[in-house]
């Protein structure tokens, strides 16, 4: 299992690093306007691409023995789920071109239809991946896309494509990666299938892929709206907004996903173990999670002022409202994986229909023009349904609502207390304050303090007279450090001392 958290450690760091860096230059090469003609048409297609690639892949990874017959029968029905989605792509382009009065859109969402058949197929492969635990092939391909992606956009963009920069850059990872995928498949499968089979694939895979494409039909909509209420102008800093927080979090939480998922649903019967898992993995991803967060709020501002210049400082504005989110999301995960794993994938579904029809709403009556204004149209959607979600996976797990979140507190405190130290401290030392220095100073001394919090608890875990006078804080500090240490992935390790512990000495002569 070591591998497994390698390789989707490495998948998501590679993926967000070249997704980070190919945003900024694309962006900085081509304008807010053009950007947000670009976002809107690359919305769908992420929209649809979500679809084609998910609506097999889970079903199969939640599958008790799926045999040869049922493989065949995900892959074509997959392929065909690809062509549909890509139907609907070429379609998307005249609605598009009149909201937007851009005639360019109707071409550009036909050239995003070519790769869907393709990610269809795929789709179904990367389900066997998952339920195999080839986490290497699975890294291979997404970094394989990214890098494709980042260059050809890169490349389109310093040529003046403009918008079509972002339709490029999108085509070629979409195809890169299913191609990659397809490849580690060896060969065809036979052309055979049974509606049976598809059937009862579709019945866990439709409530999950639904769920998941209100999740991000969300922010889809909500951009298409943007840009028919605020313009092109202000659509091109909301997406830069996402492209800065959410494209690393999604990276991040889908290796989380495919780590989680059948850990915990090889547990799902049994209500006491599925608990211990919640919480170890809880208290793991909050230690590798928020302080990510705490890196990305105290960085955005420097970064972003120096990168992209003054022209795109209203998108830093709209980025602290999504961390915030992001770090109660964390909190959430873990249960809301184990709800899946239960099964339950229909309260989850349930809760992104509110959501959304939360955001419409308050774009509709609000009509924020700024992006500072439609963040927290967005973030406040959110949390008018997170008691719901609360109320559901704390019900699935036989506890009160709050009591799923408990493991990630001494990460949030400790997160906390490092964001505040970052922020502060440059402006109490009168440090320079030119966007590289101060980028340098607050990473430099959040950095001090997660290290110096962790240390403290690994340290207390060693030496019980400092362990015995640690205050309350910094032993529920010292307990998340021990989930953490003790994942379900190292379970192996314990198994085998109470094996040895259970052979007695031999006799002596």
């Amino acid at each position: 299992m070591k591998h497994a958290v390698f390789w989707s450690g490495l998948e998501a760091s590679v993926n967000g690093v070249l997704s980070f860096i190919g945003a900024f230059i694309v962006a900085r090469l081509i304008g807010p306007a053009e950007l947000g003609v670009g976002a809107s048409v690359v919305s769908v297609h992420v929209l649809l691409w979500i679809a084609a690639n998910s609506l097999f892949a889970d079903a199969i990874v939640q599958q008790s023995s799926p045999g040869p017959t049922t493989q065949h029968s995900a892959f074509w029905g997959s392929a065909a789920a690809g062509c549909v989605f890509a139907l609907l792509q070429a379609a998307a382009g005249w609605p598009l071109a009149a909201i937007l009065a851009d005639h360019r859109l109707t071409l550009m969402s036909g050239v995003l239809a070519l790769p869907l058949p393709l990610v269809g197929a795929a789709g179904a492969v990367q389900g066997l991946l998952v339920r195999e635990r080839r986490y290497r092939a699975l890294a291979i391909r997404t970094m394989a896309g990214q890098s494709m992606s980042m260059v050809v956009g890169v490349a389109a963009a310093f040529s003046g494509a403009g918008a079509w920069a972002l339709v490029f850059q999108q085509c070629a990872g979409a195809t890169a990666g299913a191609a990659v995928l397809m490849a580690s498949m060896g060969r065809l499968p036979a052309p055979c299938g049974n509606w049976r089979d598809i059937a009862r694939l579709l019945r866990v895979g439709l409530p999950l892929t639904g769920s998941t494409l209100l999740q991000h039909a969300r922010y889809r909509l909500f951009a298409v709206l943007i840009g028919g209420v605020a313009g092109t102008a202000a659509l091109g800093q909301i997406h830069m907004s996402f492209r800065l927080v959410d494209s690393i979090r999604e990276l991040a939480f889908t290796a989380l996903w495919r780590l989680m998922l059948p850990i915990l649903s090889q547990r799902q019967t049994d209500r006491e173990a599925l608990r211990q898992q919640v919480d170890r993995l809880l208290a793991f991803s909050s230690l590798c999670m928020l302080p990510l967060a705490v890196a990305m709020a105290a960085s955005v501002g420097p970064l972003v002022g120096w990168l992209l210049g003054p022209d795109w400082a209203a998108s830093t504005d709209g980025c602290f409202p999504l961390i915030g989110l992001m770090v109660v999301l964390v909190l959430t995960f873990p249960s809301g994986v184990a709800l899946v794993a239960q099964g339950r994938a229909a309260y989850t579904l349930f809760g992104n229909c509110g959501a959304t029809a939360a955001t419409l709403a308050g774009v509709l009556l609000l009509r924020p023009s700024q992006p500072l204004h439609a963040m927290l149209v967005w973030v406040g959607a959110q949390l008018c349904v997170m008691p719901y979600a609360l109320w559901v996976n704390g019900r699935a797990l036989g506890w009160s609502p709050l009591r799923p979140l408990r493991a990630g507190a001494p990460a949030l405190i400790l997160s906390s207390l490092a964001l505040l130290a970052a922020i502060v401290v440059p402006d109490l030392a009168g440090l320079p304050r030119s966007p590289p220095e101060l980028l340098a100073t607050r990473l430099l001394t959040g950095v001090v303090v997660c290290g110096a919090g962790m240390m403290a608890a690994w340290g207390c875990r060693y030496f019980p007279i400092a362990r015995s006078r640690c205050p309350p804080m910094t032993t529920a500090v010292i307990a998340a450090a021990r989930s953490a240490r003790a994942a379900p992935w190292r379970s192996l390790r314990s198994t085998n001392l109470a094996r040895n512990a259970a052979i007695p000495p031999p006799a002596r002569s």
